[in-house]
């Protein structure tokens, strides 16, 4: 049985992110085994969307080229999921029954997405099920959308069918309504809250995504949740809503959230909240397993945008070669695209926007005829939140007042116009301080 220096447990953006800082690094583990669920090697999920709505080839999710793996002596095992790590003699068993012995072991499992009851076959589904299996466990005409093969059922689903259904108002759900409404079908998007992309945005821009997209052709219904499903000789037919109305379908797609992929960590006996815990060094409860990306929980707080998972995997390649360096968590502005329609938001938006209480003011500009709007929110001199909707030019800089909690003296109108002030702006700020916009749900 081989040993390797260094095994990693999934192979998706986290771990490729890991490789490609670890590969730079002059005293490297020697010999690195990476195992990925999925058939396919790491790809770019942020552009399934994209891939889906036919606007981008499918070469573009590629993140290294097929022979990269072997060029830099890694071994890469695909479609074949870790099922068990033995700590006691540090190895790990595959579903395939490969076993693999390791010096150290990464854990970059990612997230599974969230299924609601009324989807599952059955009631006692296994909330451990691997990425590679979530769909097994779902009623017929019904999918996420996360993966390679998500997005090859979606693109089945845009030649044969007419009616889909989206269950959910976040980033992905929006991306997926949009791939197959412009593949054709006729596309309902239910959002449980009040509106769309709560966690983002304002009740103001909202609407005006709400408006944009509903113009295309899209059917968006807020407030709204599936009661049941509804099929005739094993065919989905329709949905029905708990406000009674319902909604033809020939497939449902499900965009509700991700939570932690902690179930082999668990198994294994690592200590696990929502994610795996780790330290700041990234080190789990086991000082001998390390874990990256979605999967973690460090001081409370899990992680699903592509900026702080980068951070991490540079600072765990340095770990890992023995400089041990800290991860500190940062806020960045999350930066989206729907279909198009430019978005930023900054800080705390969703306490911001329930409770007046944790804000002093408020500055907003609108140009309805451009769909162009922006809010900032302040507490004293100090710039608390911002919403950006499509003009984002001032994201960078308003991320760089909120994170550094600097205060503002100046204009908060001519700021929010863009017309700062010389020197207001602290411009001597270190890259490491400010970080690039990144897009949601990434990693």
């Amino acid at each position: 049985m081989t040993e390797a220096e260094l095994i990693i447990i999934g192979n998706g953006m986290a771990c490729q992110r890991l490789l490609a800082e670890l590969v730079q690094q002059p005293n490297r583990p020697a010999r690195i085994v990476v195992f990925g669920a999925e058939a396919k090697p790491a790809y770019n999920r942020v552009l399934l969307s994209s891939l889906l709505s036919n606007e981008l080839p499918d070469s573009a999710a590629e993140l290294v080229r097929p022979d990269w793996y072997a060029e830099h002596n890694i071994e890469l095992i695909c479609d074949d999921a870790v099922v068990l790590i033995d700590r006691e003699r540090k190895l790990v068993v595959s579903r395939h029954g490969r076993y693999r012995r390791y010096r150290q072991l990464v854990l970059a499992c990612g997230a599974l997405p969230l299924t609601p009851g009324y989807a599952n076959k059955n009631a006692n589904n296994n909330a451990n099920n691997n990425a590679n299996d979530s769909n097994r466990t779902l009623r017929p005409a019904i999918c996420h959308f996360r993966n390679w093969q998500d997005l090859a059922t979606l693109r089945l689903a845009g030649q044969q069918l007419q009616h889909a259904v989206v269950v959910g108002g976040g980033f992905l759900g929006l991306e997926a309504a949009e791939g197959l409404r412009k593949l054709g079908m006729q596309v309902s998007l239910l959002q449980r809250g009040a509106y769309l992309l709560n966690r983002q945005l304002d009740a103001s821009a909202a609407g005006l995504l709400q408006q944009q997209l509903m113009q295309r052709g899209l059917n968006i219904i807020t407030n709204s949740e599936i009661s049941s499903l509804n099929y005739r000789r094993g065919q989905l037919q329709s949905v029905a809503l708990k406000s009674g109305q319902q909604l033809k379908a020939d497939l449902v797609v499900l965009a509700l959230g991700i939570r932690p992929n902690i179930g082999l960590a668990q198994q294994s006996g690592l200590s696990v909240k929502h994610g795996i815990i780790v330290n700041r060094n990234l080190q789990s409860s086991d000082s001998a397993i390390y874990a990256l990306g979605e999967c973690i929980e460090l001081n409370g707080e899990t992680f699903g945008l592509v900026a702080p998972i980068n951070a991490q995997a540079t600072q765990l390649a340095q770990t890992l070669c023995g400089k041990p360096a800290a991860y500190c968590s940062e806020h960045a502005a999350t930066q989206l695209k729907i279909s198009g329609i430019a978005l930023s938001s900054c800080g705390d938006i969703a306490t911001l926007c329930a409770n007046a209480g944790s804000f002093d003011a408020c500055t907003d500009y609108l140009d309805a005829e451009l769909n162009e709007y922006r809010r900032l929110w302040w507490r004293g001199p100090y710039l608390v939140g911002a919403v950006l909707y499509g003009d984002t030019g001032l994201s960078q800089q308003l991320s760089q007042l909120i994170k550094q909690q600097q205060p503002y003296h100046g204009c908060r109108s001519a700021l929010l116009l863009g017309k700062v002030e010389p020197g207001l702006i602290n411009s001597t700020a270190t890259p490491a301080a400010v970080s690039e916009p990144q897009q949601q749900d990434a990693a």
